[in-house]
């Protein structure tokens, strides 16, 4: 929080901008079918020179038809290889049992025949970039590709281009382009064929792995992960002339590639997802629509395509996502470290958000009175109740002056607006209702209500179909009659039970299994509960032009550069409700630690560490925070009956690298919000990190692995993934609480790193 300014600050709001409406397809309205790929696949990884250009010297490849390996080869660019080294790739193949062939060749022969002619499946790891390297030109992406790229692999004009779109650091759309020469359908009569001109079957590894893991790999920490009987080589030999050991390298990779798509394409499998398909997987977000798909689940714009513009613009005049800040900067504290469970399921379930997704649309109900009246009477005790949080589905306009609120601004002055919860003064507002009772909880006053409206969910939609999560019929959700983010839950919760018992009895091969597998319903839960309800993908437009828009404000005109596409399941009201509810969550914490006599260092989301005053007793400062979770206990909508707000293992002291169950000292030091690390002090005074963040860190290339990792500086005590950072990462933040405990951070150096 921050003192009102003394000059009037420019906020930043959401606002809804319809999309241009899509011409309808010809036809008889019926809607097209997909084509099926093929047995065949071709796997392949192209290794390329080291300098910016990052030209293409070799593909290694296999061809496979209904899994079994009918040919592996290498393929190499003439002007990128000596004499030597094509002699050594010629004795190497010969030996090895591999085909030999020049670049063109390969795309000629081997890349579109498999890929295309014969539609099977296009596997690699880091496809997009892997792509672009058999280009041989490229154009600017259109439409749907703009921002994109087009690449050309072939003069051949009967052959397709591929075109590619990068959608975030983890995945990419990837298609063939129809070819110029001729169309498709006159292609299908030439060939005698029934189906659709087929897009590609286009399956990045790394795409998959990252989805399906829930997780961010390398092809060597996925094989790693995913246990496939060949792992990959190590070497140091890029970009240096080609050596037998290089070649071993390179040969092993498009294996490795293979083994862990059918990893992948098993655990994918499991889910039983009949209506998806495997290279249409693109997040753990596209797992959670298939997982609705799978259950009938109509998206809410379909099935209330006439609802109020004006009143979307309203809702998402209202959205600011999580809450996330730090409130001890650069100083070393005493903290308690807990976590919400579940937050967001556990939020959905609270405010029954099961029933609007599953509903037929919704209805609108002006409940201003109600509102003041609620907000005039209300205690703590009434939001411990589970059924007051029913109440909250609840849209608020107010006229703030001085009252707490999440605002956009640009507080750095950088151009780029963030979100802050700052002092509010005049004009007009909407807000959640849960993010009203949080300024009245952390300001004493209530703020004016203007109007409220509250959302209720209609009728149940038809045909909705029970489901078994990863095809175990234990694990069965029916729609109608189950809440399906506790019953996640709930089924997570009886999974790591089970997990523990089998860890404790040494079965190993049924902990894995059920490790896995508790981590595939984080994931569901996880997907479904808030990101796909504000998906919306950002387009360029390829066509300026004035468009009607709707925020805070009414009715405006706009003539934006680019427009935000609405993902499928698009429900706004419910991603604002829902981070409406976890600040309300974050906010109760904060009020009940004031009332508790301590402070708070930083939240993030859905956690929050609370913080030991000074001079305060250690022995009374976990009893008095550990009350603070307590008070949320009766909140919680398990069938365990545990703990909502959780106190989390990096708490508690290690063994052997292990938690053991014995509270330990644990401390903080933040520089921003996002960007802080926790440790205990070991008996030598040196920091022991047992978590810190990558926040801000992105724009930093690794500079060594964790073979090259300085001396100095002691191995991590439990694993870099429970840190939550890679190697270098762990070694700055071990610096800089080392400096920080030293106190002479004005003498901190990374020379070494």
């Amino acid at each position: 929080m921050t003192v009102p300014p003394a000059e009037p600050m420019a906020i930043a709001l959401r606002a809804y901008v319809p999309a241009t409406t899509k011409k309808r397809r010809k036809g008889n309205g019926k809607p097209r079918r997909e084509p099926e790929n093929s047995d065949w696949a071709l796997v392949f990884d192209v290794e390329t020179t080291i300098n910016a250009a990052q030209e293409r010297r070799i593909v290694t490849y296999q061809v496979r038809r209904d899994g079994e390996l009918a040919e592996r080869g290498i393929a190499y660019e003439p002007a990128m290889l000596s004499s030597e080294e094509l002699a050594l790739l010629e004795r190497y193949t010969g030996s090895h049992g591999c085909e030999l062939m020049t670049m063109s060749e390969f795309v000629r022969e081997r890349f579109f025949p498999v890929t295309y002619e014969l539609a099977g499946r296009c596997i690699g790891f880091n496809l997009p970039f892997d792509l672009s390297r058999l280009a041989i030109d490229h154009k600017p992406g259109r439409t749907r590709f703009r921002n994109g790229f087009i690449f050309v692999l072939t003069d051949d004009p009967k052959l397709p281009r591929v075109r590619v779109k990068h959608l975030n650091r983890h995945a990419a759309m990837i298609e063939f382009t129809v070819p110029a020469s001729r169309s498709p359908e006159q292609r299908n009569r030439e060939k005698g064929g029934a189906s659709d001109h087929h897009r590609g079957f286009f399956c990045d590894v790394k795409t998959l792995g990252d989805a399906l893991t829930s997780g961010s790999h390398t092809l060597a920490s996925l094989a790693k992960l995913l246990q496939t009987p060949t792992q990959k080589l190590e070497t140091e030999e890029h970009g240096g002339p080609l050596t037998k050991e290089y070649l071993d390298y390179s040969v092993t990779d498009p294996q490795v590639t293979w083994e862990c798509f059918k990893r992948l394409e098993k655990s994918f499998d499991r889910h039983g997802l009949s209506e998806t398909r495997l290279h249409h997987l693109k997040s753990e977000a596209t797992l959670g629509k298939a997982y609705l798909a799978e259950m009938g689940v109509q998206p809410w714009k379909l099935c209330q395509p006439g609802f109020s513009p004006e009143l979307l613009g309203d809702i998402m005049s209202s959205y600011f996502g999580g809450r996330a800040a730090v409130k001890r900067r650069h100083e070393v504290t005493r903290v308690l470290y807990c976590d919400f469970r579940a937050m967001y399921p556990s939020v959905c379930t609270l405010l029954g958000l099961w029933q609007f997704v599953t509903a037929d649309g919704v209805v609108t109900k002006g409940v201003t009175n109600e509102v003041r009246k609620l907000l005039a009477g209300l205690s703590l005790e009434e939001l411990r109740q589970p059924s007051f949080w029913r109440k909250l589905n609840v849209l608020v306009q107010v006229e703030p002056d001085a009252d707490l609120f999440p605002v956009r601004a640009d507080y750095a002055g950088s151009g780029q607006p963030s979100i802050g919860l700052n002092y509010l003064s005049k004009g007009r507002f909407w807000f959640t209702l849960a993010e009203v009772i949080a300024s009245a909880l952390l300001t004493g006053k209530v703020p004016r209500v203007v109007r409220a409206v509250r959302f209720e969910p209609r009728s149940p939609q038809e045909g909705l179909k029970p489901i078994d999560i990863l095809g175990n019929p234990d694990y069965r959700i029916d729609p109608y009659r189950d809440d399906f983010y506790r019953r996640l839950v709930d089924l997570r919760g009886e999974v790591k039970h089970e997990r523990a018992a089998a860890e404790s009895a040494g079965e190993l091969t049924r902990n894995d299994r059920l490790d896995a597998e508790q981590k595939v319903l984080k994931v569901i839960a996880s997907a479904t509960s808030y990101g796909i309800f504000v998906e919306l993908n950002v387009h360029a437009l390829e066509r300026r032009g004035e468009r009607a828009g709707y925020g805070h404000a009414g009715k405006f005109t706009t003539d934006p550069a680019r427009i935000e596409e609405p993902g499928k399941f698009f429900h706004p009201l419910l991603g604002t409700l829902i981070t409406g509810g976890a600040r309300l969550m974050l906010a109760l914490a904060e009020t009940l630690t004031a009332r508790e006599g301590i402070g708070w260092a930083f939240c993030d989301t859905d956690s929050m560490a609370f913080a030991r005053p000074g001079g305060m007793d250690d022995d009374e400062f976990v009893r008095r925070a550990t009350a603070v979770c307590d008070w949320f206990t009766p909140l919680s909508p398990y069938a365990d009956g545990g703990r909502l707000l959780e106190i989390e293992d990096e708490n508690y002291a290690l063994e052997d690298g292990k938690e053991t169950g014995t509270l330990e000292p644990l401390y903080f030091f933040g520089i921003s919000a996002k960007r802080y690390v926790l440790f205990n002090i070991g008996p030598d005074g040196k920091p022991i990190v047992r978590k810190a963040s990558a926040h801000g860190l992105g724009h930093l290339e690794q500079p060594y692995g964790e073979e090259e990792a300085p001396k100095s500086i002691p191995a991590a005590a439990v694993k870099l993934s429970d840190i939550g950072v890679a190697r270098w990462q762990y070694d700055l933040w071990y610096r800089i609480a080392e400096a920080a405990l030293a106190g002479r951070l004005h003498e901190l150096s990374f020379d070494d790193l």
